[in-house]
């Protein structure tokens, strides 16, 4: 399966998995965590923007994009 994703979508979605991997209540499953690790474990490797010091612009700049885009 291929899901294709602009450059800015997968920063907000590399950003909105960081911030939910690791809370354990929204997995019914430890098998949902393990699928959500190796996404972002690709997006990691993907991006170089999670790594910015400013970081926090970078993400509102893409969040604008997308919003932008739909």
């Amino acid at each position: 399966m291929n899901i294709e994703l602009t450059h800015a979508e997968a920063v907000v979605l590399s950003d909105l998995l960081y911030r939910i991997s690791e809370k354990e209540e929204y997995f019914e499953d430890i098998a949902e965590q393990y699928v959500l690790w190796k996404i972002e474990a690709q997006l990691d490797k993907a991006l170089t923007e999670p790594f910015f010091e400013n970081y926090k612009e970078v993400i509102e700049q893409n969040r604008d994009i997308v919003r932008k885009n739909y």
